[in-house]
């Protein structure tokens, strides 16, 4: 039984930050240091995965500034969401360089503890998606090569439709009750599509009995019951669940 979270925040940048970040240093590029971001939105996405291939949805969680207050609350709601998943292996994509980073500043700035995931001292024989440790899979894609993947590039190639990507990549902090209720969505959704690639990610190094396109049928399918939703991207749920369907059905034909 392996059990992970997967994470996903969303940031923007902090004006008062970049100008004291100017101030220091006029030749300062636009907008380009990771400590002038504050993270506004994040979501938790709990899965448990059984030897025969099995994968049970257990729960999904999201925090913004709007409901909860502010970048230290949001933070502070996903350390104690991790607090209570030693258990698990916490998952990102691109994490290390994003997520984890905007966090750590986060635990220093308002004196919160980071949680065992993200810790800097961990035993040298764990291995690296051990139980209380976090994983990042577009990193462990990477390898040493220099070659990055988007997340949506992995998702095409298993088969998802493009149209439940649209507006991925571009997130911007909301000024409205509409915006923010995207932003939740978007975040419970970046988190399950995170788990589709890693499913896949998974099968490809050996895990028996994961099919990725069962696997994101049953994560989709149980983001669209679950999940706090737009009215849009329960719409494009069904519409990907149906063509998932459709694939699998057609396969199992072939194969009969």
């Amino acid at each position: 039984m392996r059990k992970f979270t997967y994470i996903d925040t969303e940031s923007s940048w902090d004006e008062r930050l970049h100008a004291a970040s100017c101030h220091i240093n006029p030749a300062l590029q636009p907008f380009h240091r990771i400590a002038s971001r504050r993270i506004f939105a994040a979501a938790a996405f709990d899965v448990t995965v059984s030897p025969d291939g099995a994968i049970a949805c257990d729960h999904i969680a999201h925090w913004s500034a709007r409901e909860d207050g502010d970048e230290q609350e949001v933070v502070r709601a996903l350390f104690h969401h991790l607090y209570a998943r030693t258990d698990r292996t916490v998952v990102g994509y691109g994490s290390i360089a994003m997520d984890v980073q905007l966090l750590q500043l986060a635990a220093q700035e308002y004196s919160l503890v980071l949680p065992q995931h993200f810790k800097a001292e961990r035993p040298r024989h764990e291995r690296l998606d051990s139980p209380g440790r976090h994983f990042d899979l577009g990193l462990a894609m990477k390898g040493r090569s220099k070659t990055w993947h988007h997340l949506s590039e992995i998702l095409l190639r298993i088969g998802l439709p493009a149209f439940l990507m649209s507006g991925k990549k571009h997130v911007r902090l909301p000024q409205d009750d509409r915006g923010w209720k995207d932003v939740c969505a978007h975040v419970q959704l970046d988190c399950a599509l995170l788990a589709i690639a890693h499913m896949a990610w998974l099968r490809s190094q050996g895990h028996p009995n994961i099919d990725a396109w069962t696997a994101a049928l049953a994560v989709l399918e149980w983001l669209q019951r679950n999940g706090e939703l737009t009215d849009q991207v329960r719409h494009k749920l069904k519409r990907t669940c149906a063509g998932l369907a459709l694939m699998i059905s057609d396969e199992q034909q072939l194969a009969a």
